[in-house]
C-alpha cells in the first residue's frame, strides 16, 4: 500500500498525484517530506528563560520509486548518476479532508543511488532527498 505522509498526516495513493521533474503521476510507493524549526531559549543573568528565538527552516524528505522508473531516470542522468542531477521540482496534489485541492512543491535532489530487492516485495528503492525548499499550499 502506498503511503504519502505530509507533516505527519497520512494520505492514500488514490488521493495523490505526484509529478517529479516534469514526469506526470510517477506513482511513488512512499513519499515523506516536512519542515522543522529549531527553537532555543534566550536566558537572563539567573539563567532563567526570558525569551525564545527560532532557527532556520530545516527541510527533509524521502521518496520510494519503482525500479523501472529509477532506471529510466538513471539513463537520462549525467554519467548515469542520480546525485549528478540538478535540483528538480516535485509537485504533490491531493484533496484534504474538506475536499479542498492542496498542492505542495518540493525542490530537491537525490543524495544516493542503489537498489532494494525483496523476496515477494515491491521492486522499489527509497531515496533520501536533499531538500532545498518546500512550498506548502501553493495556489
Amino acid at each position: 500500500m502506498t503511503i504519502i505522509r505530509r507533516m505527519g498526516e497520512d494520505y492514500s495513493a488514490a488521493d495523490v498525484v505526484v509529478t517529479l521533474a516534469g514526469m506526470f503521476d510517477v506513482n511513488p510507493s512512499k513519499l515523506s517530506y516536512g519542515t522543522e524549526n529549531k527553537h532555543e531559549y534566550s536566558r537572563g543573568f539567573k539563567r532563567a528563560a526570558r525569551a525564545w528565538r527560532m532557527g532556520a527552516d530545516e527541510h527533509s524528505g524521502k521518496i520510494a520509486l519503482p525500479l523501472d522508473l529509477v532506471s529510466a531516470i538513471e539513463r537520462a542522468a549525467p554519467k548515469h548518476r542520480l546525485a549528478y542531477i540538478r535540483p528538480f521540482p516535485i509537485s504533490i496534489t491531493f484533496a484534504n479532508l474538506e475536499n479542498e485541492m492542496i498542492t505542495d512543491i518540493v525542490i530537491a535532489k537525490f543524495q544516493s543511488q542503489g537498489r532494494d530487492i525483496e523476496v515477494d516485495g515491491d521492486l522499489a528503492k527509497e531515496f533520501d532527498l536533499f531538500v532545498l525548499d518546500i512550498k506548502y499550499n501553493v495556489v
